[in-house]
């Protein structure tokens, strides 16, 4: 099955990947935009596609995600 989320997570674009890892270390929507300097809403509509990429249910599912795996 890992194999499966690591396939998964090559089809995340460059900054997908990065904002998947600012989820990793904690970090709340509105830190992420200060961040990536986008607005809030760009970092949800970002996380959705993450979700539907990865066919994950949120926001903790894609911390450990990227912590099991070393997604990068």
């Amino acid at each position: 099955m890992s194999d499966i989320l690591t396939l998964h997570t090559e089809a995340l674009t460059q900054r997908e990947r990065q904002m998947a890892h600012a989820v990793s270390r904690g970090l709340r929507n509105r830190q992420i935009a200060n961040e990536f300097g986008i607005s809030e809403e760009t970092v949800k509509k970002h996380l959705a596609t993450i979700y539907g990429k990865l066919a994950l249910p949120g926001r903790v599912a894609l911390a450990v995600h990227v912590l099991q795996t070393g997604a990068s």
